[in-house]
């Protein structure tokens, strides 16, 4: 009986002592995530093809909401040099007050800039991204892919819910013209701004810019019934820099820049719609 008992002790003592603790090993210290890599950084503009005549460039352009239209200039000033970009302002038809009014515009640097320096939250679908503002006060951004053209949603001053994104990311369409315009679409509860349309004091309706950053900004938006006096584009004039606008054939064109050359800019446009 006493070898038995020896004999069952040792298991059961191995057993017991397997069940204590080992030395945890140790793990290496937290490193940061890497922001998503988009690629190198490319020109988020289109440089429109153009016609000479009579010492004149002419350029056929397309707004977001697939209008047309045909712009002259004295050569000197060359638009399409400084190359071309779409914008448009958006909310959710749910938003009575127009709380949630977001502007949708094309940065210069394409996705690699929006990508710099902020981290990638999160996909919102197969063209959507979420991305950290590198701004305190911007908040998030949504980055829409509509190749080759990156489209981004600022938004600020009040971040959208979850949910309220996701509407924007499921019902936003985007296509490209032959020449290379992008047109834009929305499906209810989206609502794109149309044109003449002003919302909180804003022109929301499509527009092209011409420029931008250091340089010249030249923009066009068309407005049935256009009056000068009571048209304000806040990318003009929150430049502060010298900026001028005017009504033509019932489109507004500003220019913002240095002052008397963008007189002489717009003095010399001229605009036609097409058919």
């Amino acid at each position: 009986m006493a070898v038995l008992a020896v004999l069952l002790a040792v298991p059961v003592i191995s057993l017991v002592a397997s069940r204590e603790p080992a030395e945890l090993p140790r793990l290496p210290p937290p490193a940061p995530v890497p922001a998503a890599t988009v690629g190198e950084r490319r020109p988020n503009v289109l440089h429109p093809q153009v016609r000479r005549r009579d010492g004149r460039e002419i350029i056929s352009v397309a707004f977001p909401d697939g209008s047309r239209a045909e712009i002259s200039y004295p050569a000197g000033a060359g638009l399409a040099a400084l190359g071309v970009r779409p914008a448009q302002i958006g909310w959710l038809d749910q938003d009575d007050d127009h709380d949630l009014v977001r502007r949708l515009t094309a940065p210069s640097g394409g996705a690699a800039e929006i990508a710099r320096e902020r981290p990638m939250l999160r996909n919102l679908g197969k063209r959507v991204t979420l991305w950290k503002s590198s701004s305190r006060d911007s908040g998030q951004l949504m980055l829409f892919d509509f190749a080759p053209w990156s489209l981004a949603l600022f938004d600020a001053p009040r971040p959208m819910t979850f949910e309220q994104r996701m509407i924007w990311a499921e019902n936003l369409r985007g296509r490209v013209t032959e020449d290379g315009y992008l047109v834009l679409s929305a499906k209810p509860p989206l609502v794109l701004g149309r044109p003449g349309q002003v919302v909180r004091g804003e022109q929301a309706g499509p527009q092209l810019w011409f420029g931008g950053g250091r340089e010249t900004l030249v923009v066009f938006a068309p407005i049935p019934g256009c009056d000068a006096q009571r048209v304000r584009l806040s990318m003009v004039e929150d430049r502060r820099r010298a900026s001028v606008g005017v009504c033509r054939n019932g489109f507004y064109i500003a220019a913002s820049g240095t002052d008397g050359h963008v007189q002489r800019i717009v003095d010399g446009i001229r605009i036609e719609p097409e058919d």
